[in-house]
């Protein structure tokens, strides 16, 4: 899952609601690991807990309780 990418502008705008003033490339590429790590591990968890309740459809509920 490598060829995952958020858009430049998405994590700016990101930043920016955060009352960030300026964000360097090399940040802008952490925080994009980052984000791919922190939702790959929440799809993850979120697919066992909808296995465990016998489903095969992942609802909202199974990405809350994995994000927690």
């Amino acid at each position: 899952m490598n060829d995952i990418k958020f858009r430049k502008n998405t994590l700016l705008k990101l930043a920016k609601a955060n009352n960030v003033k300026r964000v360097s490339k090399e940040a802008l590429i952490e925080i994009e690991k980052a984000m791919i790590d922190l939702s790959e591990k929440i799809s993850k968890r979120a697919i066992e807990l909808a296995n465990h309740a016998k489903r095969l459809t992942v609802k909202k509920e199974d990405i809350e309780l994995a994000s927690r």
